[in-house]
């Protein structure tokens, strides 16, 4: 296969991996979808079973995932436009989990304890599973967008929002 046609191709396939489902929007290579619903209390197993209630055709749906910062980044850039969309609340259930002791993304790939996606003081050794908090909305500041990896205890043991991602 020559080179020109190699970039076709891989043009081709980029192309086609960024057009994400109706009722998702995009973020970096990643399609985004929210489950909102104000005044709920939603526990993070209630949210994944949510999400995935929403796969269809080729289209698996799951809470979402970050592999790195770059893709929160991704994310917290696209949600400063798709939060107008919504009233104003500073968490969503994500698809990260402590398993035997070790925090890990739902396929399993461990959460580093000093990765720069956990917010101040997380994660730590009461939580289970973890939200995004979008700290600035969080202390009733102006947001700017920027979303931390938070773990649940106590209070936090419910939300009324989840963030889903389709592949």
């Amino acid at each position: 296969m020559s080179l020109l046609t190699q970039v076709i191709l891989a043009s081709a396939l980029a192309l086609a991996a960024s057009q994400c489902p109706s009722e998702f929007f995009e973020a970096g290579t990643n399609c985004y979808a929210v489950i909102d619903e104000p005044g709920s209390n939603i526990t993070w197993s209630e949210c994944r079973t949510l999400c995935q209630g929403l796969a269809f055709d080729a289209w698996s749906v799951d809470l979402a995932t970050f592999d790195n910062a770059e893709q929160l980044e991704a994310f917290s850039i696209a949600w400063l436009t798709e939060t107008a969309n919504y009233d104003p609340y500073p968490y969503m259930w994500i698809g990260v989990s402590k398993v035997d002791g070790a925090w890990q993304s739902l396929d399993g790939t461990p959460l580093s304890l000093q990765s720069n996606m956990w917010g101040q003081g997380h994660p730590h050794e009461m939580g289970m599973t973890a939200f995004l908090d979008d700290v600035t909305m969080a202390n009733d500041e102006e947001s700017y967008g920027r979303q931390y990896f938070h773990c649940s205890m106590g209070m936090y043991e419910y939300h009324q929002r989840c963030l889903c991602r389709a592949q």
